[in-house]
């Protein structure tokens, strides 16, 4: 059939569409052990959150290893509750169970990749299918770590306290959180660098005259200071803590010997 410049210029419009239509529906989705990787790298960069901090948190919180890539990654379709997480292969058999969980009264539940808790995070999602998608979890766990971050000044103790402000919880945690962070391969972030002063002829230093550098150091030195005191106020927490369990634990044990009519002495 006989067609005209503008007829074959529309066949050709509608079959490039169709040839990208086509390409679009073939196009591969990113496997469900990288959903998680991705969306907080892309957080990280949004939000100013140090390099693979926020990954660090959602390996802490929903991690499993992966024989593949012999690695412990992040799973997306991870439900906590009643003290077990389990992983599901998708993210319809995730949902599924978070209504069998409501369904049953249980409200203390940890979902997705960053484990955001929907009893005390009840407006974080639209929508438990919301709830699970990598974007919108890994999203509301980036706000909520750069609010505490804007509430205690410093990237650490800031996601010590993603998890718990309780000191004893939050020391604890940020333990295991360091060792992932660490093995990243990414240091925790640090004061800017200052060069050092070099010697005079007398192989002295020569008093800097700069307000810039004074500035710099002494921001350093406040820096450290605060790790230290924030470090120990944590550390310090924590041995509170394993001290008061060990206390009630010798306690009860002292009133068990004493209701079989055992010697306490020792105890």
């Amino acid at each position: 059939m006989a067609m005209n410049g503008r007829g074959l210029w529309v066949v050709m419009v509608a079959m490039a569409a169709l040839a990208w239509a086509g390409r679009a529906e073939a196009a591969p989705s990113l496997p469900s052990d990288s959903l998680c990787a991705e969306e907080t790298a892309r957080s990280e960069r949004q939000y100013g959150i140090p390099a693979r901090l926020l990954d660090s948190i959602s390996v802490v919180e929903s991690g499993r290893y992966d024989r593949e890539a012999k690695a412990t990654l992040a799973w997306p379709w991870t439900v906590t509750s009643e003290g077990q997480g389990k992983y599901f292969p998708t993210k319809a058999e995730a949902v599924a169970e978070v209504k069998r969980l409501k369904a049953r009264g249980v409200k203390n539940i940890d979902v997705g990749c960053m484990q955001v808790n929907l009893m005390y995070h009840p407006t974080a999602f639209a929508s438990l299918e919301d709830a699970f998608d990598p974007a919108a979890n890994v999203g509301y766990a980036a706000r909520f770590l750069k609010g505490l971050f804007g509430a205690t000044g410093h990237w650490v103790t800031a996601a010590s306290y993603y998890h718990s402000q309780t000191p004893s919880l939050a020391a604890a945690y940020r333990e295991r959180l360091m060792k992932v962070w660490n093995a990243s391969a990414v240091q925790p972030p640090m004061a800017p660098a200052i060069n050092p002063i070099k010697p005079g002829p007398n192989g002295k230093p020569v008093p800097s005259t700069s307000p810039r550098v004074d500035e710099m150091r002494k921001a350093f030195r406040d820096h450290q200071a605060a790790n230290q005191d924030e470090s120990r106020r944590i550390a310090d927490a924590y041995r509170q803590a394993r001290l008061s369990e060990y206390q009630l634990r010798r306690a009860r044990m002292v009133e068990v010997r004493r209701s079989r009519g055992l010697a306490v002495d020792g105890y």
